[in-house]
C-alpha cells in the first residue's frame, strides 16, 4: 500500500510540472504585453538630469537582459530555474529566492492566515452542515443556513470595516489607526516572547481567520448539507435503517463518508479564494502579506519576481488538489491508485 501511495504521489507531482511551465510562460507574457517596462520611469530622471532618456533606457534594458526577444528571456530564466533552482534576480537587484522567503515578504503570515482559515472553516462547517441536514426545515437549519449565507454574501473588505467599527466604538479607538491592530498588541510589539505575547498573537489572528474563512465556511456548510440530504435518501441507507441500525451508525459510518467525497474534491479550489481573501483582509488589518510582493511586482513590471509569485500561488492550487485526491483515496475504499 505504501509503495502504491508513493508511486501515486510521484506520478501526480510529475504530471503538474507542465502546468508550472505554462503558468510561467503566461505570467512572462502578461508582463511583456504591458506598455513600457521596469525601467521606463528612469526616462523622466534622465531627462531631468539632462541626459538622453532613450539612451539611458536602452542601457538599463541591456544591463538587465530584457533587450532580448521575449522567448529568449523566458528560456534563459527557465533554464536557470531547472538547472540551478534559482528564480533569478529582481530588476531592483535583490535575489528573488531570498526575497520570497525572507521575513519581510510576509510569506509565513500568509501561510498562517490561509491554513488557519481553512482549518476553522472545515472544523466548524462540516459538523454544522451535518446538523443542518439532520434538522432540515427546522429553526436550527434556518439559523445555520442564515449564518452561512451572510458569510458568503459579505465581502472581506466590508467585514474588515465592520470589525474596525466595532473595535473603535466599543473596545479601543486606537486600533482605527493603520497598522496598530497588526499582529500583536501595540504595548507588546518590542517585548520579548512570552505566554502573554503569544496569547496576543492568537487574539489578533482570530478576526482575520474569521474574515478570510467566512466564505469557505459557508461553502462547506452548504455542500455538506446538500450532499448529506441526498445520501440519507439513498436506498442502501433506507435498507440499513429498516434492519435496525442506530441512526448515529448510519450517519457516521455510511452517509457521512459518501456525502463528504464531493466536498473534499473542492478542497483544492478553495485555497486560491482563501489566498485572495487573505490579501484583502491583511491589507485592512495591518498584517504583512505576501500579496503585497505580488502587487508590487505587477505595478513595477518586474517579470522575474511576478513569475515566481504566480508560481507560488499555483503551488497552493496544485498541492490542494493533490491533498484532496489523497484524502479521497483514504476515505473511500472504492477509489484506487491510478
Amino acid at each position: 500500500m505504501r509503495g502504491l501511495l508513493l508511486s501515486y504521489i510521484i506520478k501526480r507531482i510529475l504530471s503538474v510540472l507542465p502546468v508550472f511551465v505554462v503558468v510561467a510562460f503566461i505570467s512572462f507574457s502578461m508582463v511583456s504585453l504591458f506598455p513600457g517596462d521596469y525601467f521606463t520611469p528612469a526616462k523622466m530622471g534622465a531627462a531631468l538630469a539632462g541626459m538622453d532618456p532613450e539612451a539611458v533606457h536602452t542601457a538599463l534594458r541591456i544591463q538587465a537582459g530584457i533587450d532580448k526577444p521575449f522567448i529568449v528571456q523566458f528560456w534563459i530564466w527557465l533554464v536557470g530555474v531547472v538547472t540551478e533552482g534559482d528564480f533569478g534576480t529582481s530588476f531592483s537587484g535583490v535575489s528573488i529566492s531570498r526575497l520570497l522567503f525572507s521575513a519581510r515578504s510576509g510569506l509565513h503570515w500568509t501561510l498562517i492566515i490561509t491554513s488557519g482559515a481553512m482549518f476553522f472553516a472545515w472544523l466548524l462547517g462540516v459538523p454544522l452542515g451535518i446538523l443542518s441536514a439532520l434538522r432540515y426545515r427546522k429553526p436550527t437549519d434556518s439559523l445555520i443556513s442564515g449564518v452561512a449565507y451572510v458569510g458568503l454574501s459579505i465581502p472581506e473588505f466590508v467585514m474588515g470595516g465592520l470589525f474596525f467599527w466595532i473595535m473603535y466604538t466599543f473596545i479601543n479607538p486606537l486600533i482605527i489607526n493603520r497598522g496598530v491592530w497588526g499582529v500583536v498588541h501595540y504595548d507588546l510589539v518590542h517585548a520579548p516572547m512570552s505566554l502573554t505575547k503569544l496569547g496576543s498573537y492568537i487574539i489578533h489572528l482570530v478576526p482575520i481567520w474569521i474574515i478570510v474563512a467566512a466564505p469557505t465556511f459557508a461553502i462547506v456548510v452548504r455542500y455538506m448539507k446538500i450532499n448529506l440530504l441526498d445520501t440519507l435518501n439513498a436506498q442502501y441507507l433506507v435498507t440499513a435503517k429498516s434492519k435496525g441500525l442506530k441512526q448515529r451508525s448510519v450517519i457516521l459510518k455510511h452517509a457521512f463518508r459518501n456525502a463528504i467525497n464531493p466536498l473534499i474534491s473542492l478542497f483544492g479550489i478553495m485555497l486560491p479564494r482563501l489566498i485572495t481573501g487573505s490579501i484583502i483582509a491583511a491589507s485592512m488589518l495591518g498584517y504583512p502579506s505576501f500579496g503585497m510582493v505580488f502587487i508590487n511586482a505587477i505595478e513595477r513590471q518586474d517579470q522575474h519576481l511576478l513569475t515566481a509569485a504566480l508560481l507560488f500561488y499555483s503551488c497552493f492550487l496544485i498541492v490542494g488538489n493533490l491533498l484532496a485526491d489523497l484524502l479521497l483515496v483514504v476515505i473511500d475504499p472504492r477509489i484506487r491508485y491510478q
